[in-house]
């Protein structure tokens, strides 16, 4: 027996015994919705970008959502610092730590259902799936000038297509009839999905002729679970051999990085190096 073959069987198995105790423990409706948001909490510079006495950068995050099975139920916007709370000239050199701690970029996701492994396979509440695309941009701009070229492109460039895309790929796809194959969705076609997208948002980015650059891109799923799910991807996770939900494709530039996690208080950081510059990105799932 292979190896994917033993790992969809150990799947079968333990989603098997989920499904059983989350039957018993499961309420004859869904669980209460919920408010998360997802912050750009810092940036810690390791080496600067500038030959001047600091960086400035800043955050940009994207935010989308869709439910399992419901058509037209995408929805995709963008959340940044730019202009009204850009770091000041110089403010983060080599060494230093910068903190978002403004909230601008902060997405926020409202009536969120937690679900457990019962709620979907007894269908009382759809699959929703999250993510967010946090961009660490550095200011390149005159003092004095805010440029906000970046946002507008991710905006116009990628909010649309991202949206069709998960109305396509996710809106319009039935909730999956069995545990086995609810976890595949999740753990293996979310997996090739996310590798899809991230060759698409590279080709897009492509030769943006803007003054600011972006460091590094972080794409986040963020799996609105509790109880047993959440122990179930997390083995389903560990099974397909990501580190902490994050997924190792060869082809990704080390200023990319993809991870699959949970909407749940958590943290997660993401380490940008490229020839002129190293910089570590953190991020946290928070209530309310």
């Amino acid at each position: 027996m292979n190896n994917n073959k033993k790992r969809v069987l150990v799947i079968g198995v333990f989603v098997s015994a989920c499904a059983l105790i989350a039957a018993a423990c499961t309420p004859p409706t869904g669980p209460a919705p919920r408010t998360w948001s997802v912050k750009a909490v810092s940036a810690e510079v390791l080496e600067q970008e500038d030959w001047d006495p600091g960086d400035e950068p800043y955050a940009i995050q994207l935010g989308f959502r869709s439910k399992v099975g419901v058509a037209n139920s995408s929805w995709a916007g963008v959340f940044t610092d730019c202009p009204w709370f850009l770091a000041a000239e110089d403010a983060a050199p080599t060494g230093t730590t910068h903190n978002f701690d403004n909230g601008a970029s902060d997405v926020v996701f409202p009536e969120v259902q937690n679900l457990d492994i019962g709620d979907v396979l007894f269908e009382l509440a759809p699959l929703e799936i999250f993510g967010t695309m946090t961009f660490l941009v550095e200011r390149d701009v005159l003092p004095g000038f805010s440029s906000c070229e970046v946002g507008a492109f991710i905006n116009s460039a990628l909010t649309g297509i991202l949206t069709d895309s998960l109305n396509l790929l996710i809106a319009a796809s039935p909730i999956p009839p069995t545990e086995q194959e609810l976890v595949d969705m999740i753990v293996a076609n979310l997996g090739n999905f996310l590798e899809a997208a991230a060759h698409a948002i590279g080709i897009q980015l492509e030769g943006l002729g803007n003054p600011d650059d972006i460091l590094g891109l972080a794409v986040q799923i963020h799996l609105p679970t509790q109880g047993a799910f959440t122990d179930l991807l997390d083995l389903g996770f560990q099974l397909a051999g990501l580190d902490n939900g994050e997924l190792p494709i060869a082809e990704l530039p080390d200023t990319m990085k993809i991870r699959i996690g949970h909407l749940l208080p958590s943290s997660a950081s993401f380490d940008f190096e490229a020839p002129n510059y190293h910089y570590k990105l953190n991020t946290a799932v928070a209530a309310g």
